[in-house]
């Protein structure tokens, strides 16, 4: 998964909706932490359940790679990790100002195992906010 600073311009697929980036979050780069409010990190995590723009792989957490590294096949490539968190897709949310917003599938899992703080207008999007029209939903 490629890293995105939180609220810079969206351009992981070219045609998509302007957005900013929310949540593409790298173990080489600091993230704000803190405690995320429970409704918000109870909606990501069902919206992560329901991602959309899925890739043909999974992208494991990285984080939780540090700690616990799946085995890997003869190529090198992972065997399935069940408990590793893995996301494929992304959740993309307008706000009630028109802002769009991608992030990974994986957001909930960043917020409640890593502590990842997403900033204030993402959180106010997940609490209100609808899903981006014109972004394929599942």
């Amino acid at each position: 998964m490629t890293h995105i600073p939180d609220l810079a311009p969206y351009d992981y697929y070219p045609g998509a909706p302007d957005a900013v980036a929310i949540g593409w979050l790298d173990s080489s780069m600091p993230f704000t932490t803190g405690v995320c409010p429970q409704d918000v990190r109870d909606r990501l995590v069902s919206l992560g359940a329901s991602p959309v723009r899925l890739m043909r792989g999974y992208h494991y957490c990285q984080f939780c790679l540090a700690v616990t590294e799946p085995p890997r096949r003869a190529d090198g490539r992972f065997y399935e990790a069940p408990d590793v968190a893995r996301g494929n897709g992304e959740i993309w949310l307008t706000g009630g100002d028109g802002t769009n917003f991608a992030a990974p599938a994986l957001i909930g899992h960043y917020v409640d195992e890593h502590r990842y703080l997403p900033p204030g207008g993402f959180i106010e999007a997940v609490r209100v906010g609808v899903p981006t029209p014109g972004v394929a939903q599942r």
